[in-house]
């Protein structure tokens, strides 16, 4: 145990000794949350190619980006339609820092609440700075604090629970140096404990139930400690990691699993883009950790190069290993180390994946991506049915349409995931965290076809209807959590797309927000699956401040 604490403790003083030395920059390269619209937006604009495709390919996109994209589109607003201007100058006001007070600015003073007048009362039109609860800006210091509470209902099995969410985030940048991101969320659930479970943003954390209230209450959290040099970006996080071009069904990784801390290194210049990470992931759901005295240690470690050919093409090579129940490994803490030959040499004890992937700007309002990853493979058996050829393939297009007031545009993503994929004869190394898989969510053994249609009716409202048609398997080989070495091995050279048993269905989610001033939003989904005609649906008013 001492001799892992030293480990660890030295890693550490490493890391930091980095950070000291190295020479800084202007940046505030914390991530937005992957819910927020403007990454709609954005995504919108790359595939008009308004805003470079350039690197957008690891999510969530941060805050300097956004800043930069919209100041970008700012300057050629002339091309865009009337909704497209009204929604970039809301967004545009959204993450403005220039406006902010030049001193601590304390949330009931008589300034503030002349502002939150006008907040209520106007548009974006006459307003220069967005509220934050409390906000500081001196020279290149800047850090504002917002507080959030929603307020809603949650339908499941057509009955209806009372559901609360209480957050808190701090964001700023010190000295122009480092920027950083603290983020907490309270979730509160009146009712049955145990419907907690079919919550689409529960991600198995600890859920205490206190009876004496009918409350059951989890928590999340994200924080970033950032800095940008001119070698690269340096972070120290615990926030949602997306690999790939699907926003939500990325094979390679989805950020559909808890948020885990890691390390990270990244570089982008015009021609190439470098990601690492290693981080630390939970073996077993939090719930059953809580109960647990020991449990082993389990780690991920990736990189990813990506090549951009001209403003329309990018090509990307990933590698990723998980690995556990030992120290970190030293070897893949060196980033751009193959790790290949390194987990080969190792032992084989880990489980190492791979990935390409590409996309492509056909024409302005059309771009189509793909992604190849693999877990295993026998290249002279790429097209035979032998079950080590463990991989996911995805194709996908992004449609815009240029002429549509209502900014209409649409996804089609077809996926077709082998039988065994992500899994590992030992359990530790299964391509998960906290029990969820970390990269296409659908997981192995199934097959989807998935289409969005989005659009904006008014910059202020949003609407987004998707459809998902899944064919899984539901025997093993089906859940990333299975051990291949319980494969039925008479049929190894004969392993079917879709192994065992299977059920289909159709899920459709009609999704809706609506701002009804800066500070004040509705919104709310509802959505039935054929598979067992469950209607569920959610309402929610969030006041943001």
């Amino acid at each position: 145990m001492t001799m892992n604490f030293q480990h660890n403790k030295n890693l550490f003083t490493v890391f930091c000794l980095l950070l000291t030395l190295s020479g800084f920059i202007v940046g505030q390269n914390v991530p937005i949350p992957t819910d927020h619209l403007v990454h709609t937006y954005i995504d919108r604009h790359i595939a008009m190619g308004n805003i470079s495709q350039k690197g957008v390919s690891v999510r969530p996109y941060t805050y300097s980006f956004i800043r930069t994209a919209l100041k970008k589109l700012s300057t050629m607003d002339w091309e865009l339609a009337v909704a497209d201007k009204k929604l970039l100058q809301r967004f545009l006001i959204e993450f403005s820092i220039e406006e902010l007070d030049s001193e601590v600015s304390f949330p009931l003073n008589k300034k503030n609440v002349n502002k939150l007048k006008d907040i209520f009362r106007n548009d974006y039109g006459s307003q220069t700075s967005e509220p934050h609860f409390l906000s500081y800006n001196s020279s290149d210091i800047y850090a504002w604090i917002d507080l959030s509470e929603t307020i809603g209902l949650q339908m499941i099995n057509e009955s209806a629970y009372r559901r609360f969410t209480d957050q808190v985030s701090i964001i700023g940048s010190i000295s122009n140096e480092l920027s950083f991101l603290i983020d907490f969320t309270m979730n509160r659930f009146v009712g049955d404990s145990s419907l907690v479970y079919q919550l689409d943003d529960y991600k198995n954390e600890d859920n205490p139930y206190f009876d004496f209230i009918n409350w059951t209450l989890w928590y999340q959290s994200n924080a970033a400690f950032n800095i940008s040099t001119k070698f690269g970006d340096l972070q120290l996080a615990k926030t949602p990691v997306i690999w790939g071009f699907s926003p939500e069904n990325s094979p390679i990784l989805s950020g559909a699993s808890q948020t885990f801390p890691y390390i990270s290194y990244s570089f982008k210049n015009d021609f190439v883009g470098f990601d690492f990470i290693h981080g630390s992931l939970l073996p077993f759901r939090s719930t059953t950790i809580h109960k647990l005295h020991e449990y082993p240690r389990k780690y991920i470690a990736g990189h990813r190069l990506e090549f951009f050919l001209g403003d329309r093409l990018s090509l990307s090579f990933n590698e990723l290993v998980i690995y556990g129940n030992r120290p970190i490994e030293l070897e893949y803490l060196i980033p751009v180390n193959f790790y290949w030959p390194a987990e080969h040499n190792l032992g084989d004890k880990d489980n190492l994946l791979m990935a390409l992937d590409c996309s492509w700007l056909v024409s302005p309002g059309l771009r189509w991506y793909n992604t190849l990853f693999w877990d295993e493979l026998a290249w002279e058996k790429i097209f035979s049915k032998w079950w080590g050829n463990k991989y996911v393939f995805q194709s996908g297009i992004h449609w815009i349409s240029k002429s549509n007031p209502y900014l209409l545009e649409a996804r089609i993503e077809g996926t077709i995931s082998r039988p065994w994929t992500y899994t590992h004869e030992n359990y530790i190394n299964s391509y998960s965290s906290a029990e969820i898989g970390l990269g296409l969510p659908q997981g192995p053994n199934s097959q989807s076809l998935m289409i969005d249609v989005g659009l904006w009716p008014t910059y202020r409202w949003n609407l987004m209807l998707e459809l998902l048609y899944l064919k899984k398997g539901i025997e093993l080989s089906s859940s990333v959590l299975d051990n291949y070495n319980d494969r039925d091995r008479a049929i190894d050279e004969d392993t079917p797309f879709l192994l065992g048993k299977s059920e289909e269905s159709v899920a459709v989610k009609i999704e809706s927000g609506y701002e009804i001033n800066r500070m004040l939003e509705l919104s709310g989904w509802v959505s039935y699956n054929t598979l067992d005609s469950e209607l569920s649906g959610h309402v929610g008013l969030a006041i943001d401040w």
